[in-house]
């Protein structure tokens, strides 16, 4: 078991951790920030904060309304999906990281072994 922790391809999946974690974080910080400029951008949400009641005039503002609401929750639905996303990105570049300094102080480790015994 100590062998894999000092092989090639332990090494190899703590930097496709790494990797994956800094990729995944930035694309759902980048969705999260595209989402909510979206998200400002729609009527229902503007209605939503500015917490007055509307009198709808004709059944196709309302319609309207209907839709943009329904876009809305969609938009505040991914948002709160690509915030995981971008905390599981960073859960999986803290361990890529640790195990990169699990395996760099098992080499330093073996190092100073291997000058002690000579």
């Amino acid at each position: 078991m100590m062998n894999f922790f000092q092989s090639q391809l332990f090494e190899r999946i703590m930097f496709t951790l790494v990797v994956v974690g800094l990729l995944l974080g930035i694309y759902s910080a980048y969705k999260v920030i595209t989402i909510s400029l979206t998200l400002n951008n729609n009527i229902a949400q503007q209605i939503r904060d500015s917490g007055e009641e509307l009198e709808i005039q004709s059944i196709a503002e309302g319609r309207g309304l209907v839709a943009a609401d329904i876009e809305r929750r969609e938009l505040v639905k991914e948002r709160a999906q690509m915030t995981i996303a971008g905390g599981i990105g960073l859960a999986l570049l803290g361990i890529g990281w640790l195990g990169y300094d699990f395996l760099n102080h098992r080499r330093k480790k073996s190092n100073v072994v291997q000058a002690a015994q000579v």
